[in-house]
């Protein structure tokens, strides 16, 4: 049954869920109802509530103030850079054709992988959580998964701190507080909740714009001020003092003069004044008008909050000290303090929620893990990456395969061959614990010095070509074995 059927299920049979809830008398009228576990406000109707600080953290904040839409947004676009794919348990390609994999390819109908990661981390860092609703297949498994809202999700516990419900809130104009709304239940089972931690709540997480709140609203302060004072500034430019009391006909005159001689092309000419006159200028300029120490301030402490480096989303305390080098550094230093921590919370719930649906007995054990190869950022400089896949090479560490497939190159025929450097004779692992000598005739004769691994798979390449053999042969001081 999906969530619609369900909304129909529950305006018929009633708000049943009360009777999972611990209910104490106040001794009064009312029932007072007690959360297993400690935190949240509930309501008399037994379910706990969020905060109220969703609606205005996406108004205020994500919808009002540009550094905070940046680093949400920021951190938002990043974690679906990575693929979260699905592998054997033992190891081996990834199988894309695996159901989890397409589930999580297309979610559902209207969301790609891309933008379903791209709103749930948007979620998160706005409320604290992100739920995912399970939609389930005519065979019982999950076909289908959606974000939802999380100002939008109550939470009904039980005497059993480990059992708890959640429901949906009808309509979504309704007061956070409202117990007159229609709530849908929905089993815990069908819903996955991804939260940060909370000390003072256990059931809801909190909010990283909650302790940059005051920084967020001291920004918008700021800009709303320099707003209305270029807009609306009723304090003239400069104010013209006489010696002698003038008429209003003079001192329209003067004005008019002023103002002719001083305003568009001709601003910055020199002024001559008569004697007794006195010009005093009162006006704010555009250094004013910066706030540079408090602009700093308040970015510091937002960039702070959501991890982010502040040169990636332009702030000015970041792009004071911004060079190319310290950029590129930056783009890892997210990763390593911000999305590594989103890709562990999210892959968890998958394996933990997800993937025992799809396992059982005359299934494939599958493991999920995130591919982190098309990630720029994280990606090593070409020389840098040669220069790895060479010594690989040269010390027969890999095969000729092996280094074509590190560079981006396709894998040729004999190519599944180690590369073993002159001087270094292979030996069971048995020898080496005994202290066993390997037999003279193993020993291969010293050859002249080793060349450039890249120029090995060549001659190797054509000499096995006119062999046909597997047997070690010697070849430009290495000796060649196949894998």
């Amino acid at each position: 049954m999906d969530l619609l059927d369900r909304v129909g299920a529950a305006v018929a049979a009633g708000r049943e869920r009360k009777s999972l809830l611990l209910q104490v008398s106040d001794g009064v009228q009312n029932t007072v109802v007690i959360p297993a576990l400690g935190g949240g406000q509930p309501n008399l109707d037994g379910a706990l509530y969020p905060d109220a600080s969703y609606q205005s953290s996406a108004s205020s904040g994500y919808g009002r103030n540009e550094l905070v839409y940046a680093c949400i947004r920021e951190r938002a676009e990043n974690l679906p850079q990575s693929v979260l794919r699905v592998y054997p348990d033992r190891g081996g390609e990834p199988l894309d054709d695996h159901r989890l994999r397409r589930l999580i390819a297309q979610p559902n109908p209207v969301t790609n992988e891309f933008e379903f990661f791209e709103l749930s981390v948007t979620y998160l860092d706005l409320a604290g959580n992100v739920y995912w609703l399970i939609q389930r297949g005519r065979d019982g498994l999950p076909a289908e998964l959606w974000p939802l809202r999380p100002d939008l999700l109550r939470i009904f516990p039980t005497r059993n701190p480990r059992v708890w419900s959640y429901g949906y809130v009808l309509d979504p104009t309704a007061s956070i507080r409202s117990q007159q709304a229609d709530i849908i239940p929905i089993p815990r089972g069908d819903v996955i909740h991804t939260k940060y931690p909370n000390p003072l709540d256990a059931y809801y997480g909190q909010p990283p714009l909650r302790p940059a709140s005051r920084a967020t609203s001291l920004d918008n302060a700021a800009t709303d001020f320099v707003d209305t004072l270029l807009r609306n500034y009723a304090v003239p430019g400069v104010v013209i003092t006489t010696a002698e009391a003038v008429d209003q006909e003079i001192a329209d005159k003067l004005k008019r003069k002023w103002k002719n001689s001083f305003s568009g092309g001709r601003r910055g000419e020199p002024a001559v004044l008569q004697a007794g006159m006195d010009v005093k200028p009162l006006s704010m300029n555009l250094r004013d008008l910066e706030f540079p120490d408090l602009r700093a301030y308040s970015e510091s402490r937002i960039c702070a909050v959501f991890q982010v480096p502040p040169i990636l989303v332009g702030a000015k305390v970041g792009l004071d000290r911004s060079t190319f080098t310290n950029y590129g550094e930056a783009r890892k230093q997210l990763w390593e303090e911000a999305i590594f921590s989103l890709q562990r919370r999210f892959g968890d719930q998958v394996k933990a929620r997800l993937l025992p649906e799809f396992a059982g007995v005359g299934r494939q054990r599958v493991t999920t893990r995130w591919d982190n190869s098309e990630v720029l950022a994280l990606r090593e400089a070409e020389s840098a990456k040669w220069e790895r896949a060479t010594n690989a090479l040269a010390r027969g560490g890999v095969t000729i395969n092996d280094f074509r497939r590190v560079v981006g190159l396709d894998p040729v025929g004999g190519g599944d061959v180690f590369l073993m450097p002159a001087g270094v004779v292979p030996q069971p692992a048995d020898n080496i614990q005994t202290g066993q000598p390997v037999p003279a005739q193993q020993i291969p004769p010293q050859q002249p010095p080793q060349l450039q691994a890249a120029s090995y798979a060549e001659s190797i390449i054509a000499e096995l070509a006119r062999k046909h053999t597997r047997e070690p042969a010697a070849l430009n001081g290495h000796v060649v074995r196949t894998n």
